[in-house]
């Protein structure tokens, strides 16, 4: 069968010359092969095939994806001649791809997985902040120099320990393995809880601290511990329980002046809420039991967790600086009213940190699914950076005024002139954000970095100069920090691919 005398087509050698190729639009083609040679000049069917099956005509990346559309649809080979006079399916969606203009629809943008409500991470604030509310009940036991050290040790055990375990508990539940992240809780529970002791007791022994003040430390310590397992298993409401008894009963000794009748039921309470915490703690990881021959913690792993327990330990000796500096070097001059009124409203903040952790990665998300520039991104990011760091200040501002409103409507009378101490712990908790931000995208060597050379320098300041005042050195350095970190986490957290970990 010879080529029908179809205007502008040639046959030669049985190929269509570049003259015969069908430009778009252009329904009369030929097509050859050794059995079947055939013009057909079928304008509207094909025309209507095209407008039927334009957006996946439009979105193909080649013919294939048309071919396979047009055989899920029915169209043999057979009705592909009989209808639009081509030879076969392949040949027509060739024809299709051809004639119609790549416009491929917008992809739809990634689900956002950083939503979240502002009240779980409110609790979580209230959760960090109301231990303190125990304190004043063992202040009686603080007067000695040696009692304070008993408490700096067991925080600077705990927290490390926290922050370490907090870690390897979250890494496995990140790669969906709820029953090793309650493994390994446990175990640290364990021991680090066996370390705190041995450690805590070890220094009250060498310190010659009476008993009292020691198990106190031991408490302080482990309750951190069982909170921190309670916290990374998502059992809020449990910790919560086991907070009521110790913060309720210290709540109305305080209130009611400390009278001497309430003292020992006060200390019965703050027992029973460490005792709940840990029981609440070892029951909530108590099941499934470890498979036989399991491994519960890799080399790997715990390699991993000791940049955050480092962490975790220059944060604590950046809060407890303060305290401790009067002590090491006895020209500098501290305020340990001021220390404890800062320090609470910055634990209740961290709640606050949190919900802004969510809220920057929520928005970065969307950033990321509307630039298409990394330098536009770059600039925008700082711009979120800055909003994020802002709403934590005004957050954390406002729950200072509180705590300190608070004291003074109950008679602790802050001064006028404590109000650097307390812009120096306002300044610590933004760099304390902005740590944890920059942690939780980019890594932590950098904030390992600038907290310990804050942290040096603190002590740097103290050794030159003997008769400073310990809080006016934290507010230069905590100052120091916040731009140093704010710089840092502007040039890391402008790259695109760190939000992507």
């Amino acid at each position: 069968m010879g080529a029908a005398g179809v205007p502008g087509t040639e046959r030669i050698s049985g190929e269509l010359t570049e003259s015969a190729r069908p430009e778009a639009r252009d329904v009369a083609t030929a097509y050859t092969d050794q059995q079947w040679a055939g013009t057909l000049t079928l304008a509207e069917p094909l025309v209507e095939l095209a407008e039927r099956f334009g957006p996946l005509c439009a979105n193909a990346v080649d013919p294939f994806e048309i071919a396979a559309g047009l055989e899920m649809d029915g169209l043999s080979d057979q009705a592909t001649r009989v209808r639009y006079g081509l030879p076969d399916v392949f040949a027509l969606a060739e024809e299709l791809f051809r004639q119609t203009k790549r416009q491929p629809d917008e992809a739809k943008p990634a689900p956002n997985p950083w939503g979240t409500t502002i009240g779980k991470h409110a609790l979580h604030g209230l959760l960090f902040a109301l231990p303190a509310l125990c304190y004043p009940v063992a202040s009686a036991l603080m007067v000695d120099k040696g009692a304070l050290l008993l408490l700096v040790v067991s925080m600077l055990v705990s927290w490390p320990a926290s922050q370490g375990l907090s870690y390897l508990g979250h890494s496995r539940r990140s790669r969906r393995d709820p029953d090793g992240s309650r493994w390994v809780l446990r175990a640290g529970l364990g021991v680090f809880g066996l370390g705190l002791v041995t450690i805590v007791l070890l220094t009250a022994i060498l310190s010659g601290e009476p008993s009292a003040i020691q198990w106190f430390a031991i408490g302080q310590g482990g309750y951190l511990l069982a909170a921190t397992v309670l916290l990374v298993g998502g059992a809020e409401r449990w910790l919560c329980v086991a907070l009521a008894p110790g913060v309720l009963v210290s709540a109305v000794y305080l209130l009611t002046g400390r009278p001497e009748q309430l003292h020992l039921v006060a200390w019965l309470a703050l027992g029973a809420t460490l005792a709940a915490a840990l029981g609440f703690a070892v029951w909530k990881t108590s099941w499934p039991r470890p498979k036989p021959n399991r491994r519960l913690v890799r080399a790997g792993e715990l390699r991993a967790s000791g940049p955050y327990a480092m962490f975790g330990l220059l944060v604590i000796g950046m809060l407890v600086f303060p305290l401790i500096a009067p002590r090491l070097f006895p020209g500098i001059r501290g305020a340990d009213a001021t220390t404890l009124l800062g320090t609470l409203p910055l634990s209740l903040s961290m709640g606050a940190a949190e919900l802004q952790l969510y809220r920057y990665r929520s928005r970065i998300h969307e950033l990321l699914q509307r630039t298409t520039r990394l330098a536009q991104f770059a600039g925008r990011s700082r711009v979120v950076l800055a909003r994020v760091l802002g709403e934590y200040l005004a957050m954390a501002t406002v729950l200072m005024v509180a705590v300190v409103g608070l004291a003074a409507v109950a008679g602790s009378s802050p001064q006028w002139s404590d109000l650097p101490d307390f812009a120096g712990y306002l300044a610590l908790g933004g760099a304390l954000f902005l740590a944890l931000l920059t942690q939780t995208c980019a890594g932590t060597t950098g904030v390992l970095v600038w907290c310990g050379i804050a942290l040096g320098a603190e002590f740097v300041v103290a050794l030159a100069d003997h008769h400073a005042i310990a809080m006016r050195i934290q507010l230069l350095c905590a100052v120091g920090l916040l731009a140093a970190l704010l710089t840092f986490s502007g040039v890391v957290l402008g790259r695109a691919n760190k939000h992507s970990q």
